[in-house]
């Protein structure tokens, strides 16, 4: 029971402390990319279990029972909350649980914690952790092919003339010559020279080419004058 409830907690909060043994820190390994097998590898969670160091005087302190690492007080409230107990009795329970542990590793026995890993003292007197591997079912490795469409077309804006992609491949790849564009300049004067002579050819078949028909024909008479006084 005790072990379920301190995995909940470190899961919760990344980090729990063990007085005489260390601290287990949750750590997470981001997910990596594999250039090779076009795919990504999941997150991956582990646990490292952190020696405290202790200075000359608290090692000797240590071994008097006094100056050890001590929990969160959160810890003890999670405790009393998950088992419907008394912040008091949470901590009585907590360190009964700890030093029962540091008892089985100190005399070689493997604690085996679900969930976080195997735990045993070392050749070299500390205590080390051999993290689980947690494989999450719905973390799994993704293949990450990358996906070329042919003839994929889509708009863009060129200038401020919306374009697409078809059309400006048309005009990359069969651009007109500035010269062709530079040679066509006389288009426009010719036209208005031959509208102007259309125009003109219209005008003299209809008035005839005497210098009258391009004056005014209209014929004026002077008024006569009034009579004058008798």
């Amino acid at each position: 029971m005790m072990y379920e409830i301190l995995y909940k907690f470190l899961i919760k909060h990344k980090r729990i402390d063990l007085p005489g043994i260390g601290v287990i820190v949750l750590q997470v390994k981001p997910a990596e990319s594999r250039f090779v097998n076009q795919s990504f590898l999941p997150p991956n969670y582990f646990f490292v279990l952190e020696r405290v160091r202790l200075t000359a005087s608290a090692a000797t302190n240590e071994q008097h029972g006094q100056g050890r690492e001590t929990p969160s007080r959160k810890l003890f409230s999670w405790l009393a909350a998950s088992s419907g107990i008394s912040e008091t009795e949470a901590m009585i329970q907590f360190n009964d649980f700890v030093f029962e542990l540091k008892k089985q590793l100190d005399a070689g026995t493997k604690i085996i914690w679900n969930g976080i890993g195997v735990f045993q003292k070392e050749s070299s007197g500390e205590i080390g952790l051999e993290s689980a591997r947690n494989e999450l079912p719905w973390l799994a490795e993704t293949v990450a092919k990358k996906v070329i469409r042919e003839n994929a077309e889509h708009t863009m804006l060129v200038g401020e003339t919306e374009k697409t992609s078809a059309q400006m491949t048309e005009i990359l790849l069969n651009p007109k010559p500035a010269a062709e564009k530079r040679n066509r300049w006389w288009i426009w004067p010719l036209t208005v020279i031959i509208a102007i002579f259309i125009f003109l050819g219209w005008y003299f078949s209809q008035h005839g080419f005497a210098g009258t028909a391009t004056g005014n024909n209209h014929k004026t008479s002077p008024a006569e004058a009034p009579t004058g006084y008798k």
